[in-house]
C-alpha cells in the first residue's frame, strides 16, 4: 500500500525549499525565510505521522466464551492460541496480537514483572492464604486460587517461608524484569514454548504468574498486516497491580472492545450487558467505545428448538421430505428382510440384494444431507434472531433519552470450529479434531464478516489520515507556488492596505475563538458542573449504605444485595479493593461501588456531550462555518484592492481560497486528537482516585489478624467512610472540574493554532505583492523553482489518484538534474530578469 505522501514526493520538496533558503539573505528576503522554515516545519510533521495508524481491539469475556478459538479463526492459524479443550482456562495473562514485520517467523515477546512487583503479589498471596478460616466455598477459593498461584511458580512450598522464596529461588530471580523472546517457523511449536508462560499446565515449574504480558508478533495475517492489533484480555480484577494496570489501560485506550458471549447466553437473556456488568457497561457508553459483540459457538444448535421458537416455514417442508424418506427407508428395510427369507441362493437373488443396499446408501445420504440443511438453515435463522434483538436485550438506563444502546454496536453470531473445519486449515495433525461442519460454507461461520468488518474501521481510519497529510502536504505545495507567482507582482503602494485585509482576518478569527469558549462554557461546560454537583452529593448520600452493604450477610441469590463472605472480603481489601473472584464468575470492585452514584449522575449528561457527532456538528457551526465565511470576505476584499488588470492574479487568489478551505478540514480530527482520549482519561480516573484516597484504610486493614479481624475490619471501613467521603467526593469534583478546563483549553488550543496557521499561510502567500525582486540571481532561482514545483504538484496529483508512484531512489537525482547549481550571474533571456528591467525603468507602481 502506496503511504499518503512518499519520501520522494518530500524529498523533492525539501531541495526546492533549499533552493530558496540558499538563493538570499538579505533582509529584503525576510518573507523567503520565513516561508521556507514554516514549510520545512510542516514537512516534518508529515514525516513523523507518515505511517499508517492502527487500531487496537481489546476482547474480553468470560472464561470459556471460545475468546482464544475466536481469535485462532480471525488470524487463521488454529493452533496459535491455545483453547480450552481439557476444561481449564488457558489465557492466564493480557497476549497482545500484532503483525511481524521484520521476520517471517512467529515470535513472542515475553514481559516479566520485575522482582518488586512479584515481591509485592507474594505478600498478597501470603495474605490469602494465612487466614483460610472460611467454611464456604467461596472463601475456600480464595486460599485454592492463591496457593495455585504459588505452587506454579515454587512447586511444593510451606507458608511459613514464603518471604524467603523469591530470594532463595535465584533461577526463577533471574528472570524478572527481562523480556526474554522466543521464536519458531510453526505457529503450533511457538505455543507449546509459550505454554508455561502464558497458561495453567500439568509442568512441574510455570511462570505464567509473573509474567506481565505477551506481545505475539504474526508474519502473514491479513488482519494484523492490515493495522488491527487484537488483545486478549483475561479480565480486570488481577492479584498483581502490574498485570492489572495492562488491562485497564487496554481497556481505556482500545479503538473496539470485541465482547466475546456464548450464543446460548444472547437466546437465554443472559446478555452482553450482564457478561460485562453494568459498572463496565455504561464506561463504554461515557467512552464511546466502538463495541463488537461476537456470539460465539453458533454452530451448537438444536433444530427442533429453532422450529419451534421461530416457526420457520420450511419446517412443514422438511417433515413431509423427511417422512417421505422414513417411508422409502421402511419399504428398502422390508425389501431386504424379504430376500433373507429367501432361501435361494442364486445370481438374480444377490445382484437383487446389492442393488437395495445401494439403493439404501443413496436414501441414507439424502438423509444426511437433508439433516445437514436443515441445521444449516437453523443455525443461520437462529444468527438472525440473536442479532436482531440482542439490541433490545442490553438497553441501559443510562444511555440519553433511554434509548437503547448505540446504533452502530454491530454483532456476529459465528463458529470458529466450523470455519477451521470449511477453510481447510487442520493439518495432518488435526485429524482427530475433525467434525462435521453446521455451515455449508465459511460465510455462513460470520468469521470472515467480523475479519473485514475489523479491516474496514482500520482502512476509514487509514483513509482519514493519509486524506489528511495529502491535504497538508498540497497546501505546501500550494504555499510554496502561490508565493513564487506572486513574487513577480510586487507593488509595494498595496502594503498597508492588504495588511489591512490580514489584520481584519486576524481579528475574525480571534473573534471566533471567544464565541466558542463561550459556547462551550454555557452550553457544555456549565452543565457539566451542575451535573458534578449533584454527582457529588449523591455520592455522599450512598457512601455509608454502599459499606454497609459489603458487611451484610451473603445473599447467594442475589449477589447485589448481599455481603461478601470473610476472606472475600480481607482478599479484596488486600489488593487495595479490586478482587477477580473466578469461581463465583464476578469482580468485586468496591472503589467502583463507591463510585456507581456519582458516575451514574454524571454520565446522563456526560454521554451525549462527548460523542463524536456532537464535536464534529460545534466545530461545524462555530469555527469552520464562520471561518469560511472571513475567509470569503477577506479574499473578495484582497481581489477588489488588486483591481481586474490581472486574470491570472484573480484566479490564483480563487485557488487561495480554495486551498484555505482544506486547510479548515484539520479542525475534524480534534475529536479524536484532543477529546475522545482526554474525556476518556477523565472518566478512567475517577475509581483511580477514590483508590488513592481509600489506600490508608485498605493498608490499615491489612494489618488485622486474629480472632474477630473480619469484624474490625468492617468496623473500621464503615468509620473511615464517615469520615472520608465528603472531603473525597469534593476533591474528586474539583479534580474532574480542572481536567475538563484542561480539555477545554487544550481544544481551544488547537483550534487556535490551526486558525492562526491559516492567517500566517495567507500572509506568506501574499506578501511578495507587497516587495519587489530585483536580483537577477534571486529571480532566476524563482522562475527555476516555480518550474519544479508546478512538476512536483503535477506529480503529486497523479500519485494521489493511484496512476503514478515516483521512484524514490531516482527523485532526488533527478530534481538536480533540473535544477542545475544555483548561477551566480543572470541568465538572458530569464522571463523573471525582464520583468525586472522592465521594473527599473517605470520604478514602483
Amino acid at each position: 500500500m502506496n503511504t499518503p505522501v512518499s519520501s520522494a514526493h518530500i524529498s523533492r520538496c525539501e531541495e526546492i525549499l533549499h533552493l530558496l533558503g540558499n538563493a538570499t539573505s538579505e533582509e529584503n528576503r525576510e518573507g523567503d525565510c520565513t516561508l521556507v522554515q514554516k514549510a520545512r516545519k510542516d514537512l516534518e510533521k508529515i514525516r513523523q505521522h507518515g505511517d499508517p495508524p492502527e487500531i487496537t481491539v481489546a476482547v474480553y469475556g468470560d472464561t470459556g466464551a471460545g475468546k482464544s478459538s475466536l481469535l485462532n479463526a480471525l488470524l487463521d492459524q488454529p493452533s496459535l492460541l491455545p483453547t480450552a479443550g481439557m476444561g481449564r482456562a488457558c489465557t492466564s495473562n493480557v497476549i497482545k496480537i500484532e503483525e511481524n514485520k521484520t521476520s517471517s517467523d512467529f515470535e513472542a515477546d515475553i514481559e516479566f514483572l520485575t522482582a518488586e512487583e512479584w515481591r509485592k503479589e507474594l505478600n498478597v498471596l501470603k495474605g490469602d492464604m494465612g487466614q483460610n478460616d472460611g467454611d464456604n466455598d467461596e472463601d475456600a477459593e480464595v486460599y485454592d486460587e492463591a496457593h495455585a498461584k504459588v505452587a506454579a511458580v515454587y512447586g511444593d512450598f510451606e507458608l511459613r517461608n514464603l518471604d524467603t522464596l523469591l530470594d532463595d529461588d535465584t533461577e526463577t530471580a533471574k528472570l524478572l524484569g527481562t523480556v526474554p523472546k522466543l521464536s519458531d517457523s510453526c505457529a503450533r511449536d511457538l505455543q507449546d514454548k509459550i505454554s508455561t508462560y502464558s497458561e495453567t499446565t500439568d509442568d512441574d515449574c510455570q511462570f505464567w504468574p509473573l509474567v506481565k504480558q505477551v506481545v505475539l508478533k504474526v508474519p502473514d495475517s491479513g488482519l494484523c498486516r492490515s493495522g488491527v492489533n487484537l488483545v486478549d484480555l483475561p479480565g480486570v480484577g488481577d492479584s498483581n497491580p502490574a498485570r492489572e494496570n495492562v488491562a485497564r489501560k487496554y481497556m481505556q485506550t482500545c479503538d473496539v472492545l470485541l465482547v466475546v458471549t456464548k450464543i446460548q447466553r444472547a437466546v437465554d437473556n443472559k446478555t452482553v450487558k450482564h457478561t460485562l456488568g453494568d459498572k463496565l457497561f455504561r464506561q463504554l457508553l461515557m467512552d464511546h467505545t466502538k463495541t463488537v459483540v461476537a456470539c460465539t459457538q453458533a454452530d451448537d444448535v438444536k433444530p427442533s428448538e429453532v422450529i419451534r421458537k421461530l416457526k420457520l416455514p420450511q419446517a412443514a417442508e422438511w417433515t413431509a421430505e423427511g417422512q417421505r424418506y422414513k417411508k422409502e427407508e421402511q419399504v428398502l428395510q422390508q425389501k431386504l428382510a424379504d430376500l433373507k427369507r429367501d432361501k435361494q441362493v442364486d445370481c438374480s437373488s444377490e445382484s437383487q440384494e446389492n442393488s437395495l443396499i445401494q439403493q439404501q446408501q443413496r436414501l441414507h445420504a439424502a438423509i444426511d444431507q437433508l439433516k445437514r440443511e436443515k441445521t444449516s438453515t437453523c443455525a443461520v435463522k437462529r444468527n438472525e434472531f440473536v442479532r436482531n434483538n440482542i439490541l433490545h436485550k442490553i438497553s441501559s438506563p443510562y444511555t440519553p433519552h433511554d434509548q437503547d444502546y448505540p446504533h452502530d454496536l454491530k454483532v456476529f453470531c459465528v463458529s470458529s470450529s466450523d470455519y477451521i473445519n470449511l477453510s481447510n486449515l487442520l493439518t495432518c495433525d488435526d485429524d482427530d479434531d475433525d467434525k462435521p461442519p453446521v455451515f455449508l460454507s465459511t460465510e455462513d461461520t460470520e468469521i470472515p464478516g467480523l475479519r473485514t468488518y475489523l479491516q474496514e474501521l482500520v482502512w476509514e481510519k487509514q483513509k482519514k489520515h493519509g486524506m489528511s497529510l495529502q491535504n497538508d502536504f498540497q497546501a505546501i505545495i500550494d504555499g510554496i507556488l502561490m508565493y513564487l507567482i506572486n513574487s513577480k507582482r510586487g507593488r509595494k503602494a498595496l502594503k498597508e492596505e492588504l495588511k489591512c485585509h490580514l489584520d481584519t482576518l486576524q481579528k475574525e478569527g480571534q473573534l471566533i475563538l471567544r464565541e466558542l469558549d463561550s459556547h462551550l462554557q454555557s452550553s457544555w461546560f456549565a452543565v457539566l458542573d451542575a451535573a458534578l454537583d449533584e454527582a457529588t452529593q449523591e455520592a455522599i448520600r450512598w457512601a455509608n449504605p454502599t459499606v454497609e452493604l459489603w458487611a451484610r450477610p451473603v445473599n447467594k441469590r442475589q449477589r447485589g444485595q448481599g455481603g461478601l463472605h470473610s476472606n472475600t472480603y480481607k482478599a479484596t481489601v488486600r489488593r487495595f479493593g479490586i478482587f477477580r473472584a473466578t469461581r463465583i464468575g464476578y469482580i468485586i470492585n468496591m472503589n467502583q461501588d463507591l463510585a456507581d452514584p456519582f458516575v451514574e449522575i454524571l454520565s446522563k449528561e456526560w454521554t451525549p456531550r462527548f460523542s463524536e457527532q456532537a464535536w464534529i456538528e460545534t466545530v461545524k457551526s462555530k469555527i469552520k462555518e464562520p471561518a469560511s465565511i472571513a475567509i470569503t470576505r477577506c479574499t473578495e476584499a484582497i481581489i477588489k484592492s488588486l483591481g481586474d488588470s490581472d486574470a491570472t492574479l484573480l484566479k490564483d487568489l480563487t485557488q487561495l481560497k480554495t486551498d484555505t478551505f482544506r486547510k479548515l478540514t484539520r479542525l475534524d480530527s480534534l475529536w479524536e486528537k484532543t477529546i475522545d482520549r482526554q474525556q476518556r482519561a477523565v472518566t478512567h480516573m475517577i475509581t483511580d482516585f477514590i483508590q488513592e484516597q481509600m489506600q490508608s484504610a485498605y493498608e490499615q486493614c491489612m494489618k488485622e489478624e486474629g480472632p474477630g479481624a473480619i469484624n474490625r475490619i468492617k468496623a473500621f471501613m464503615a468509620s473511615t467512610i464517615d469520615q472520608l467521603k465528603s472531603n473525597m467526593f469534593q476533591q474528586l469534583k474539583e479534580k474532574i472540574t480542572v481536567s475538563l478546563g484542561q480539555l477545554k483549553n487544550g481544544f481551544m488550543s488547537e483550534a487556535k493554532e490551526i486558525l492562526e496557521d491559516i492567517v500566517e499561510d495567507t500572509e506568506k502567500q501574499i506578501m511578495p505583492l507587497w516587495q519587489t525582486q530585483d536580483e537577477p540571481i534571486y529571480l532566476e532561482t524563482l522562475e527555476k523553482s516555480e518550474g519544479l514545483i508546478q512538476t512536483l504538484s503535477e506529480d503529486f496529483a497523479k500519485y494521489k489518484n493511484g496512476l503514478h508512484e515516483p521512484d524514490c531512489h531516482q527523485s532526488s537525482s533527478s530534481l538536480k538534474r533540473q535544477a542545475g547549481d544555483i548561477p551566480t550571474f543572470p541568465v538572458p533571456g530569464s522571463k523573471l530578469v525582464k520583468l525586472s528591467e522592465e521594473r527599473e525603468k517605470s520604478g514602483p507602481e
